[in-house]
């Protein structure tokens, strides 16, 4: 069995990171994600061609105003959002977060990737140094910044950890910070300690984890328990087509389990291992694969919401003992 690599890899990195570090704002511009932004208000059209009506604020300091308006691509004339008057204007699209992405971790930034047209947009820096976990395993801690113009995410830092042996990316859906697109420079020279504090230190906790789990072997019949915890499968009681989809999961848990299981024939299987084919089959195949196409963002997306359910479960069952 050949040994995985980044380059053989079935699902590559989420954001397609090469790993050389950049500036922001030069990873951002290839991805297309600092591209010009308005604010039209929000109206509609009178009848018999006489004009627009757009409803105004009625009051306060901001009366008179538009009530609310829309976020258009300067080039591209698509809506990406709809807002209230009070809605922070910036221009350049998303270059103010490669600004506080820069400002705080200089040439740091290996990914950036732009959601639908524009709405949201995710970027990663790789920090510190990677951390060896032995026989050729190695981690390294990430932060992945968010924003968006529809509203759905904060502009905000979150933790991440990507393991370079199959450029599984794991994802703290609990931001670490939030921040204003304003936000000024001093004030992100001071957030670069503790984010870089709180980045190692959850980098060095997932190493500490992943070496007592590797000390515990795990046989394919546990796998398989685990598999059947979390997916349970059973033609008598379910539909045919809820059948056919836990048997497609189950199919890519076993095939990420025995590329885990082969990979090193010096080691043998083990905790570490089986939390790492769950957590690969539902970022690179279970959450990337909508109607048989995969689509790498739309896993990145799930892991930033909080919706990895079978890597959560995995580790209450591997780690926590729970199950």
């Amino acid at each position: 069995m050949s040994v995985e690599t980044f380059d053989t890899h079935q699902g590559g990195h989420m954001l397609d990171a090469s790993g050389v570090k950049r500036p922001a704002v030069a990873v951002m511009c290839e991805a297309g994600a600092l591209f010009d932004v308005r604010y039209p208000p929000s109206g509609w059209e009178r009848p018999m061609g006489l004009g627009a009506e757009y409803p105004l604020v009625q009051s306060g300091v901001h009366k008179g105003r538009p009530r609310h308006k829309y976020v258009v691509r300067a080039d591209t004339e698509q809506v990406l959002g709809l807002h209230s008057h009070a809605y922070p204007e910036t221009r350049g699209g998303y270059r103010f977060l490669a600004d506080i992405a820069d400002t705080t971790f200089p040439n740091s930034t290996v990914a950036c990737t732009l959601f639908g047209v524009g709405e949201k947009v995710a970027v990663v820096q790789r920090l510190g140094e990677a951390i060896d976990l032995g026989d050729g395993d190695w981690i390294h801690p990430e932060i992945l910044w968010t924003s968006s113009f529809n509203g759905k995410w904060a502009t905000a830092a979150h933790n991440s950890t990507v393991r370079f042996v199959c450029q599984n990316q794991i994802v703290n859906s609990h931001s670490l910070l939030k921040v204003r697109h304003t936000v000024n420079h001093d004030n992100l020279v001071e957030m670069r300690a503790s984010i870089l504090e709180k980045a190692i230190y959850r980098a060095e906790s997932i190493a500490n984890m992943a070496r007592i789990l590797k000390d515990q072997t795990y046989t394919n019949g546990q796998f398989s328990d685990l598999i059947n915890t979390l997916i349970p499968k059973n033609y008598k009681d379910q539909s045919v087509q809820t059948f056919r989809l836990a048997s497609r999961k189950h199919d890519a848990l076993w095939d990420y389990w025995c590329k885990e299981r082969d990979r090193d024939q010096t080691v043998g299987p083990n905790r570490w291992q089986a939390y790492n084919a769950v957590q690969g089959a539902e970022q690179h195949v279970i959450n990337s694969t909508v109607r048989r196409q995969v689509k790498p963002e739309r896993a990145l997306e799930k892991a930033i919401n909080g919706k990895t359910p079978l890597a959560d479960g995995a580790m209450r069952v591997l780690y926590k003992g729970e199950g």
